[in-house]
């Protein structure tokens, strides 16, 4: 480790990883500071999914059969109603991976690149010259060091200890993100009792219970995976309704794995005077899916390509220069994501009755909307689709099928997610101008039901 790098990384997973390695490739200097041992690093979780499709997109090498980090590819999974019936096939192909393995694999490739990276290593505070970023202090192995940089990027995960320890007044939100702020999941290895009649080969998910089954590295077990905001309690208290109502396969439990990932909006703005928030601490996860590591990927590409013009010859990458992160981001995947995330609420409300109804008459839980979800990140709502589910849901209430007061929450939900996925869309093109777009933008998410 040096004294003076271009790029500074705090944490060093999938998200500090990948970024450190793209300004590397790009010719910068670029440490990673990761505050466990290289045995642990990414132990918090076990078993993770990603995009099949997305590897050879972002450069990142995929991993293959008697890997470490290779467990199967499911090609496609199934999504079905409360009453575990009307199927929909979501075609889509992810890995199923272990995070610890990946992640070394890519601490390996970015090494390869040039990158430093520490371990043990823990983030203390920033340090500033002329009031701007201009490296990091840090606790190396019980030693106190300072190490200057142009740019430093806040990767480490849900702490979001960099971005939470800016300065008042430095242009970035520093909320810390909250328990309520957490998306809760609480995964069952289980071992089946009939393994012949039972085998698992396919992902089945019930959406209206946030909850699925899914095949595992042994041929005679499963994962039973539930997920829920607000706490592992609530999640454990839904998934006593899983069992009550879904045909799980016998089994018995080998051991319970627990998780959490981000489950609000990101800040605001994403870029201040020499830094940059990244992956969880910014809250990039795919608020369908709750996975995060591919979303984190397109915003750090989109970082490392930006910062790496602005400091070409030296150049410090001010917020003014960095902006264009924001624009780019915001303006593509981040639209998406709040337009999706602000129809979650108004989904949410629907009991199982009407959950299983819009199952029936394909509306939102189409395989169409659902692949949609998974490869484009978005729910198309054209006119003729708003048509038809006005019309579903108008016939669902003459039937008994649906509620007055879900069909206006359902509805309110659609609206004024194409209203907050426009004003993304039309994001500030200026810090100047971004105080107009934030009041707006937080008068829309209170009217999508959250308070941020």
């Amino acid at each position: 480790m040096k004294n003076t790098y271009d790029v500074v990384v705090i944490g060093g997973a999938t998200a500090g990883a990948y970024f450190a390695t793209l300004m590397a490739k790009k010719g910068y200097s670029s440490l990673i500071i990761e505050k466990d041992p290289y045995e642990k690093v990414g132990s918090r979780l076990d078993v993770f999914h990603i995009d099949t499709d997305l590897f050879e997109e972002f450069g990142v090498s995929m991993p293959k059969k008697g890997d470490d980090d290779f467990l199967m590819i499911m090609e496609q999974s199934l999504s079905v109603s409360p009453y575990d019936d009307t199927p929909k096939t979501v075609d889509y192909s992810y890995l199923v991976s272990r995070l610890t393995p990946f992640i070394h694999r890519m601490h390996k490739e970015a090494a390869e690149k040039g990158v430093d990276i520490v371990y043990d290593t823990e983030f203390l505070d920033f340090t500033y010259e002329d009031g701007k970023i201009s490296g990091v202090r840090v606790n190396c192995s019980g030693r106190e060091t300072l190490i200057k940089s142009r740019l430093t990027a806040d990767c480490s995960g849900i702490p979001a200890v960099g971005r939470t320890s800016l300065k008042k007044g430095y242009g970035m939100e520093t909320f810390k993100i909250a328990p309520k702020d957490l998306f809760y999941v609480v995964l069952r290895y289980v071992k089946l009792k009939n393994p012949v009649k039972d085998k698992v080969v396919q992902t089945r998910a019930w959406n209206y219970y946030k909850s699925w089954i899914a095949p595992q590295i042994d041929p005679e077990g499963a994962i039973i995976g539930i997920g829920q905001p607000d706490s592992y309690d609530k999640a454990e208290e839904v998934y006593k309704e899983v069992e009550a109502n879904i045909p799980l396969p016998p089994h018995d439990v080998d051991y319970i794995a627990r998780g959490c990932t981000p489950y609000r909006r990101p800040p605001h703005s994403l870029v201040s005077d020499g830094f940059l928030c990244l992956g969880d601490s910014a809250c990039i996860t795919k608020p369908f899916s709750g996975e995060g590591i591919t979303a984190a990927w397109a915003l750090c590409r989109i970082a490392a390509e930006k910062a790496g013009e602005v400091m070409k010859d030296g150049a410090y990458p001010s917020v003014e220069k960095l902006w264009s992160v924001n624009l780019e981001y915001f303006r593509g995947q981040g639209a998406k994501f709040a337009g999706l995330l602000a129809t979650l609420p108004g989904a949410a409300s629907t009991s199982a009755k009407e959950n299983a109804y819009l199952f029936k008459k394909d509306v939102i839980f189409s395989s169409r909307d659902l692949t949609d979800m998974n490869r484009d990140f978005e729910l198309k709502i054209s006119t003729g689709k708003i048509f038809k589910i006005v019309s579903v849901l108008l016939s669902g209430l003459l039937t008994g099928n649906y509620t007055w007061k879900n069909v206006k929450a359902l509805i309110s939900s659609v609206i004024v997610s194409g209203k907050l996925r426009e004003h993304y869309e039309e994001y500030s093109v200026s810090k100047d101008e971004h105080e107009q777009w934030v009041l707006k933008a937080d008068e829309l998410w209170k009217k999508a039901g959250y308070e941020f």
